[in-house]
Protein backbone atom coordinates (compact mmCIF):
# COMPACT_ATOMS: atom_id res chain seq x y z
CA UNK A 1 0.00 0.00 0.00
CA UNK A 2 0.62 3.40 -0.81
CA UNK A 3 0.27 6.88 0.21
CA UNK A 4 -1.48 9.02 -2.67
CA UNK A 5 -0.71 12.44 -2.34
CA UNK A 6 -3.53 13.81 -3.43
CA UNK A 7 -5.69 12.14 -0.59
CA UNK A 8 -3.27 13.51 1.75
CA UNK A 9 -3.50 16.80 0.81
CA UNK A 10 -7.28 16.70 1.02
CA UNK A 11 -6.93 14.71 4.53
CA UNK A 12 -4.80 17.84 5.43
CA UNK A 13 -7.08 20.56 3.54
CA UNK A 14 -9.67 19.21 6.23
CA UNK A 15 -7.03 18.87 9.18
CA UNK A 16 -6.26 22.97 8.47
CA UNK A 17 -10.07 23.53 8.30
CA UNK A 18 -10.91 21.82 11.54
CA UNK A 19 -7.89 23.82 13.09
CA UNK A 20 -6.34 20.49 14.35
CA UNK A 21 -2.73 21.22 14.66
CA UNK A 22 -1.80 19.20 18.16
CA UNK A 23 -2.12 15.21 17.66
CA UNK A 24 -1.77 12.99 13.78
CA UNK A 25 -4.89 13.06 12.13
CA UNK A 26 -4.76 9.41 11.20
CA UNK A 27 -4.72 6.05 12.80
CA UNK A 28 -1.42 4.63 13.15
CA UNK A 29 -1.11 2.52 10.01
CA UNK A 30 2.13 0.36 11.66
CA UNK A 31 1.65 -2.81 13.96
CA UNK A 32 4.00 -0.54 16.61
CA UNK A 33 1.98 2.17 17.04
CA UNK A 34 4.96 3.95 18.34
CA UNK A 35 6.07 4.28 14.68
CA UNK A 36 3.60 6.52 13.89
CA UNK A 37 5.43 9.12 15.87
CA UNK A 38 7.91 11.62 14.59
CA UNK A 39 11.73 11.28 15.25
CA UNK A 40 12.71 12.61 18.27
CA UNK A 41 14.27 15.63 18.36
CA UNK A 42 16.91 13.94 20.71
CA UNK A 43 17.80 11.06 17.53
CA UNK A 44 21.03 13.26 16.24
CA UNK A 45 24.15 11.34 13.79
CA UNK A 46 27.58 12.48 13.87
CA UNK A 47 26.96 12.09 9.69
CA UNK A 48 24.33 12.74 7.71
CA UNK A 49 23.65 10.30 5.09
CA UNK A 50 20.41 11.73 2.83
CA UNK A 51 18.98 9.45 0.28
CA UNK A 52 16.44 10.80 -2.27
CA UNK A 53 14.12 8.08 -2.88
CA UNK A 54 12.29 7.42 -6.35
CA UNK A 55 9.72 5.07 -6.40
CA UNK A 56 11.92 1.65 -6.31
CA UNK A 57 9.89 -1.19 -4.98
CA UNK A 58 13.00 -2.87 -4.00
CA UNK A 59 13.92 -0.59 -1.20
CA UNK A 60 14.20 -3.25 1.41
CA UNK A 61 17.32 -3.82 -0.22
CA UNK A 62 19.14 -0.29 0.82
CA UNK A 63 21.77 -0.31 3.49
CA UNK A 64 19.50 1.49 5.86
CA UNK A 65 22.23 0.80 8.12
CA UNK A 66 24.01 3.73 6.64
CA UNK A 67 20.88 5.97 5.71
CA UNK A 68 19.49 8.69 8.13
CA UNK A 69 17.43 10.78 6.19
CA UNK A 70 14.93 9.64 3.39
CA UNK A 71 13.54 11.90 1.18
CA UNK A 72 10.52 10.87 -0.84
CA UNK A 73 9.32 12.78 -3.75
CA UNK A 74 5.20 11.86 -4.47
CA UNK A 75 4.48 8.34 -2.93
CA UNK A 76 6.19 6.21 -0.63
CA UNK A 77 4.84 2.41 0.49
CA UNK A 78 3.87 2.60 3.95
CA UNK A 79 6.02 -0.23 4.83
CA UNK A 80 8.52 1.73 3.91
CA UNK A 81 8.12 4.43 6.39
CA UNK A 82 6.91 1.96 8.75
CA UNK A 83 10.10 0.60 8.58
CA UNK A 84 12.10 3.56 7.99
CA UNK A 85 10.83 5.07 11.18
CA UNK A 86 11.59 1.34 13.18
CA UNK A 87 15.44 1.87 12.07
CA UNK A 88 15.01 5.49 13.40
CA UNK A 89 15.61 6.93 9.75
CA UNK A 90 13.74 10.27 9.41
CA UNK A 91 11.22 10.38 6.47
CA UNK A 92 10.74 14.05 4.74
CA UNK A 93 9.27 15.23 1.57
CA UNK A 94 11.10 16.84 -0.95
CA UNK A 95 9.27 19.51 -1.96
CA UNK A 96 9.70 21.59 -5.01
CA UNK A 97 8.11 25.14 -4.94
CA UNK A 98 8.24 28.22 -7.85
CA UNK A 99 8.66 31.62 -7.51
CA UNK A 100 5.15 32.45 -7.82
CA UNK A 101 4.85 31.14 -4.31
CA UNK A 102 6.96 34.60 -3.41
CA UNK A 103 5.11 36.85 -5.02
CA UNK A 104 2.31 37.28 -1.67
CA UNK A 105 3.76 37.00 1.83
CA UNK A 106 -0.13 36.19 2.58
CA UNK A 107 0.21 33.39 -0.13
CA UNK A 108 2.99 32.13 1.54
CA UNK A 109 2.34 32.23 5.16
CA UNK A 110 -0.66 29.74 3.92
CA UNK A 111 1.27 27.54 2.43
CA UNK A 112 3.65 26.76 5.14
CA UNK A 113 0.48 26.70 7.53
CA UNK A 114 -0.28 23.73 4.96
CA UNK A 115 2.48 22.03 4.32
CA UNK A 116 2.89 22.04 8.64
CA UNK A 117 -0.48 20.17 8.62
CA UNK A 118 0.10 17.88 6.26
CA UNK A 119 3.70 17.06 7.38
CA UNK A 120 2.03 16.26 10.83
CA UNK A 121 -0.87 14.57 9.42
CA UNK A 122 1.34 11.97 7.75
CA UNK A 123 3.82 11.88 11.01
CA UNK A 124 6.45 12.84 8.61
CA UNK A 125 9.86 14.96 9.81
CA UNK A 126 10.22 17.52 8.19
CA UNK A 127 11.32 18.58 4.57
CA UNK A 128 13.66 19.23 2.18
CA UNK A 129 12.98 22.41 -0.24
CA UNK A 130 13.81 23.20 -3.48
CA UNK A 131 13.45 26.00 -5.53
CA UNK A 132 14.85 25.11 -9.44
CA UNK A 133 14.08 29.14 -11.13
CA UNK A 134 16.10 31.06 -11.61
CA UNK A 135 17.31 33.81 -8.97
CA UNK A 136 19.83 36.35 -9.03
CA UNK A 137 21.46 38.70 -6.26
CA UNK A 138 19.36 42.33 -6.95
CA UNK A 139 16.09 40.72 -8.40
CA UNK A 140 12.42 40.73 -7.51
CA UNK A 141 12.22 38.10 -4.87
CA UNK A 142 15.50 37.45 -3.94
CA UNK A 143 14.94 39.08 -0.62
CA UNK A 144 11.34 37.10 0.02
CA UNK A 145 12.99 33.92 -0.85
CA UNK A 146 15.17 34.47 2.79
CA UNK A 147 11.68 35.94 4.38
CA UNK A 148 9.86 32.59 3.43
CA UNK A 149 12.69 30.25 4.29
CA UNK A 150 12.95 31.79 7.48
CA UNK A 151 9.42 32.04 8.35
CA UNK A 152 8.99 28.37 7.34
CA UNK A 153 11.72 27.08 9.39
CA UNK A 154 10.81 29.18 12.29
CA UNK A 155 7.26 27.77 12.39
CA UNK A 156 8.11 24.09 11.56
CA UNK A 157 10.35 23.92 14.52
CA UNK A 158 7.52 25.58 16.65
CA UNK A 159 5.14 23.69 15.70
CA UNK A 160 6.75 20.45 15.24
CA UNK A 161 9.54 20.33 17.39
CA UNK A 162 12.59 17.78 16.23
CA UNK A 163 11.48 18.35 12.63
CA UNK A 164 14.30 18.81 9.79
CA UNK A 165 14.17 21.60 7.39
CA UNK A 166 17.07 21.30 4.62
CA UNK A 167 17.15 23.38 1.36
CA UNK A 168 18.40 22.18 -2.09
CA UNK A 169 21.46 24.73 -2.88
CA UNK A 170 23.51 24.70 -6.20
CA UNK A 171 27.29 23.18 -6.12
CA UNK A 172 28.59 26.41 -5.59
CA UNK A 173 27.29 30.08 -3.95
CA UNK A 174 29.14 32.10 -6.92
CA UNK A 175 25.80 31.89 -8.80
CA UNK A 176 26.97 30.26 -11.85
CA UNK A 177 24.02 28.52 -12.30
CA UNK A 178 21.72 31.46 -12.10
CA UNK A 179 20.46 30.23 -8.96
CA UNK A 180 21.99 32.67 -6.31
CA UNK A 181 20.43 32.61 -3.08
CA UNK A 182 21.03 34.99 -0.10
CA UNK A 183 23.09 31.48 1.08
CA UNK A 184 24.36 32.74 4.49
CA UNK A 185 21.61 33.92 6.17
CA UNK A 186 19.58 31.19 4.46
CA UNK A 187 22.14 28.40 6.03
CA UNK A 188 21.49 29.57 9.44
CA UNK A 189 17.73 29.28 9.34
CA UNK A 190 17.92 25.88 8.04
CA UNK A 191 18.68 22.78 9.30
CA UNK A 192 20.84 21.19 6.43
CA UNK A 193 22.16 22.78 3.05
CA UNK A 194 21.82 20.00 0.40
CA UNK A 195 24.64 20.92 -1.82
CA UNK A 196 24.11 19.47 -5.32
CA UNK A 197 27.24 18.85 -6.33
CA UNK A 198 26.41 17.28 -9.48
CA UNK A 199 25.10 18.82 -12.87
CA UNK A 200 28.21 20.82 -12.28
CA UNK A 201 29.19 21.87 -16.19
CA UNK A 202 26.24 24.29 -17.06
CA UNK A 203 28.14 26.28 -19.27
CA UNK A 204 31.02 24.26 -21.75
CA UNK A 205 32.76 27.07 -23.48
CA UNK A 206 35.96 25.47 -23.65
CA UNK A 207 34.69 23.82 -27.02
CA UNK A 208 31.90 21.95 -25.99
CA UNK A 209 33.06 18.66 -25.16
CA UNK A 210 31.25 16.27 -23.12
CA UNK A 211 32.61 16.08 -19.60
CA UNK A 212 31.88 14.93 -15.98
CA UNK A 213 29.13 16.56 -14.04
CA UNK A 214 30.33 15.77 -11.11
CA UNK A 215 34.55 16.22 -10.79
CA UNK A 216 36.47 16.34 -8.06
CA UNK A 217 37.76 19.53 -8.61
CA UNK A 218 34.13 21.61 -8.76
CA UNK A 219 33.17 19.51 -5.99
CA UNK A 220 35.89 20.65 -3.72
CA UNK A 221 35.68 23.89 -5.06
CA UNK A 222 32.42 24.28 -4.74
CA UNK A 223 31.94 23.36 -0.81
CA UNK A 224 34.97 25.46 -0.21
CA UNK A 225 33.27 28.72 -1.26
CA UNK A 226 30.24 27.70 0.92
CA UNK A 227 32.70 27.30 3.63
CA UNK A 228 34.78 30.44 3.16
CA UNK A 229 30.58 32.17 2.93
CA UNK A 230 30.94 31.72 6.03
CA UNK A 231 28.65 28.83 5.90
CA UNK A 232 28.96 26.17 8.75
CA UNK A 233 30.14 23.09 7.26
CA UNK A 234 28.26 20.62 9.21
CA UNK A 235 25.22 21.74 7.72
CA UNK A 236 26.37 20.92 4.54
CA UNK A 237 25.59 17.80 3.40
CA UNK A 238 27.39 17.00 0.01
CA UNK A 239 25.22 15.26 -2.73
CA UNK A 240 26.64 12.56 -4.89
CA UNK A 241 24.77 11.54 -7.87
CA UNK A 242 23.89 7.47 -8.58
CA UNK A 243 23.28 8.48 -12.67
CA UNK A 244 25.44 9.70 -15.08
CA UNK A 245 24.91 11.41 -18.81
CA UNK A 246 24.93 9.79 -22.24
CA UNK A 247 26.16 12.12 -24.81
CA UNK A 248 25.68 12.23 -28.33
CA UNK A 249 28.57 13.15 -30.40
CA UNK A 250 28.67 15.25 -33.20
CA UNK A 251 32.38 14.24 -33.66
CA UNK A 252 34.63 12.07 -32.05
CA UNK A 253 38.35 13.19 -32.29
CA UNK A 254 41.57 10.50 -31.85
CA UNK A 255 42.44 11.98 -28.36
CA UNK A 256 38.64 10.48 -27.50
CA UNK A 257 37.12 13.80 -27.22
CA UNK A 258 33.35 13.84 -27.81
CA UNK A 259 31.97 17.33 -29.25
CA UNK A 260 28.84 17.83 -29.41
CA UNK A 261 26.01 20.32 -30.89
CA UNK A 262 25.69 23.73 -28.94
CA UNK A 263 22.27 23.43 -27.44
CA UNK A 264 21.37 27.60 -26.85
CA UNK A 265 21.43 30.74 -28.45
CA UNK A 266 24.58 32.27 -26.93
CA UNK A 267 26.84 29.14 -28.66
CA UNK A 268 27.31 27.32 -25.37
CA UNK A 269 25.96 23.87 -24.21
CA UNK A 270 25.66 22.24 -20.91
CA UNK A 271 25.51 18.78 -18.86
CA UNK A 272 21.42 19.53 -20.91
CA UNK A 273 22.87 17.86 -24.06
CA UNK A 274 23.30 14.51 -22.57
CA UNK A 275 20.37 12.11 -21.23
CA UNK A 276 19.98 11.00 -18.08
CA UNK A 277 21.07 7.58 -17.68
CA UNK A 278 20.97 5.97 -14.32
CA UNK A 279 24.12 3.64 -12.80
CA UNK A 280 21.78 0.11 -12.76
CA UNK A 281 21.52 0.91 -17.08
CA UNK A 282 24.99 2.25 -16.95
CA UNK A 283 26.76 -1.43 -15.78
CA UNK A 284 24.39 -2.88 -17.93
CA UNK A 285 25.87 -1.38 -21.48
CA UNK A 286 29.39 -0.71 -20.06
CA UNK A 287 30.48 -4.63 -20.92
CA UNK A 288 28.35 -3.97 -24.74
CA UNK A 289 30.65 -0.76 -24.80
CA UNK A 290 33.41 -0.40 -27.26
CA UNK A 291 36.04 0.92 -24.98
CA UNK A 292 35.37 -0.71 -21.66
CA UNK A 293 35.74 1.68 -18.48
CA UNK A 294 37.70 4.29 -19.05
CA UNK A 295 39.20 6.44 -15.78
CA UNK A 296 39.90 10.35 -16.14
CA UNK A 297 42.50 11.42 -13.85
CA UNK A 298 42.09 15.04 -14.31
CA UNK A 299 37.94 15.08 -13.71
CA UNK A 300 38.40 11.78 -11.42
CA UNK A 301 35.56 10.29 -12.84
CA UNK A 302 35.03 7.14 -15.15
CA UNK A 303 33.32 7.08 -18.55
CA UNK A 304 33.23 4.68 -21.70
CA UNK A 305 32.40 4.97 -25.59
CA UNK A 306 29.34 2.99 -27.49
CA UNK A 307 28.26 2.87 -31.15
CA UNK A 308 24.63 3.55 -32.05
CA UNK A 309 25.07 2.85 -35.61
CA UNK A 310 27.35 4.85 -37.29
CA UNK A 311 27.02 7.46 -34.17
CA UNK A 312 29.64 7.55 -30.99
CA UNK A 313 28.45 8.24 -27.63
CA UNK A 314 30.05 8.95 -24.58
CA UNK A 315 29.03 7.88 -21.24
CA UNK A 316 30.54 9.63 -18.10
CA UNK A 317 28.56 8.65 -14.47
CA UNK A 318 30.46 8.75 -11.05
CA UNK A 319 30.98 4.83 -9.26
CA UNK A 320 32.64 3.38 -5.83
CA UNK A 321 36.11 5.32 -7.26
CA UNK A 322 34.66 8.11 -7.79
CA UNK A 323 32.09 8.58 -5.22
CA UNK A 324 34.87 7.18 -2.63
CA UNK A 325 37.44 10.13 -3.24
CA UNK A 326 34.61 12.98 -2.68
CA UNK A 327 33.41 11.05 0.85
CA UNK A 328 37.10 11.76 1.85
CA UNK A 329 35.81 15.61 1.71
CA UNK A 330 33.48 14.55 4.74
CA UNK A 331 36.31 14.23 7.14
CA UNK A 332 38.71 16.68 4.89
CA UNK A 333 35.93 19.82 5.31
CA UNK A 334 33.96 18.47 8.20
CA UNK A 335 30.66 18.05 6.26
CA UNK A 336 27.52 17.74 8.21
CA UNK A 337 27.23 14.33 5.79
CA UNK A 338 27.03 13.25 2.19
CA UNK A 339 23.56 12.65 -0.23
CA UNK A 340 22.39 10.26 -2.66
CA UNK A 341 20.68 11.48 -6.08
CA UNK A 342 18.73 9.18 -6.38
CA UNK A 343 18.94 6.07 -4.33
CA UNK A 344 17.06 4.44 -6.56
CA UNK A 345 19.79 4.58 -9.58
CA UNK A 346 21.35 1.16 -8.70
CA UNK A 347 19.98 -2.18 -9.19
CA UNK A 348 18.74 -3.70 -5.97
CA UNK A 349 16.72 -6.73 -7.33
CA UNK A 350 18.51 -8.75 -5.11
CA UNK A 351 20.55 -10.67 -7.64
CA UNK A 352 24.09 -12.04 -7.15
CA UNK A 353 25.51 -9.09 -9.55
CA UNK A 354 23.07 -6.20 -8.43
CA UNK A 355 23.91 -7.09 -5.16
CA UNK A 356 27.09 -6.52 -5.53
CA UNK A 357 27.41 -3.06 -7.37
CA UNK A 358 25.05 -2.41 -4.80
CA UNK A 359 27.40 -3.01 -1.92
CA UNK A 360 30.06 -1.12 -3.69
CA UNK A 361 27.90 2.28 -4.32
CA UNK A 362 26.79 2.19 -0.58
CA UNK A 363 30.15 1.36 0.77
CA UNK A 364 31.25 4.38 -1.30
CA UNK A 365 29.47 6.38 0.84
CA UNK A 366 31.57 6.01 3.51
CA UNK A 367 35.19 7.95 4.12
CA UNK A 368 37.64 5.59 4.52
Amino acid sequence: MRWNLELMLSLAINTMCLHILTSPSLDCWCDDSALCKPISASHQVQVELFAVHGNDDNWKQYDWSKITTIAVNDDVQLAMFCDAHKKNVRVVLNEDFELELLKSKDKWTEWIEFMGVFIQSVVMDGMNLNLKEALTHGSDYYDELTELISEFTAYFHKELPGSQISFSVPWTPKCKSKRCFDFLPISQMSDLFLVESFNIPNDMRDGCVATASSSYHNVLTGLSDYIKLGVDSRKLVMGVPWYGYDYTCKRFSEAGNCELEMTSQDNTCSYTAGVVIQYKTIMQRLPRSLTGRIWNDEQRAPYFVYMDGKTYHQVWYDDPESISMKSTLLKRLKLGGIGVMNVSGVDHNGTARATLHAEEMWNALCPP
